[in-house]
């Protein structure tokens, strides 16, 4: 002889797998009793599966394209974009400047040109075209 089918009832299915009154109906309209929501808890060592108000929400919104209790999306906007060719270019060149500037940051020199005088400059001289290597 086999062994009785359980019953529960979905008070005890509600607390057991932690729902809410819009997850019971989804499962009764999907046609799951309170015995299989229990039957389908995951256990310790079945990390992969999904709680069974997650898996509930899942299986509906496959079905019926909504979750019960949750704001429907908004409708896509019906006017079409608008371009500005003008403002995407000044924000791809300011882009491009502060890459530039992120990549190649000014050297740390100990004066600055200014501050050079014409006669501090080194001269060269006696320079011929076969001490230039190119």
């Amino acid at each position: 002889m086999g062994k009785k089918p359980q019953r529960s009832t979905w008070p005890e299915a509600k607390k057991l797998c932690r729902l809410n009154q819009d997850d019971i109906e989804m499962a009764q309209r999907l046609g799951f009793g309170p015995d299989t929501l229990i039957r389908m808890r995951p256990g310790s060592t079945q990390r992969w599966k999904l709680p069974v108000k997650n898996w509930i929400r899942e299986l509906y919104c496959r079905r019926f394209g909504i979750v019960l209790g949750e704001a429907p999306k908004p409708p896509a906007p019906t006017e079409p974009i608008v371009y500005d060719e003008e403002a995407a270019c000044l924000y791809g060149e300011q882009m491009y400047w502060e890459d530039y500037r992120h990549r190649n940051p000014k050297p740390a020199s100990p004066k600055s040109p200014a501050a050079y005088k014409p006669d501090q400059l080194p001269i060269y001289t006696n320079v011929t075209d076969d001490d230039v290597p190119f």
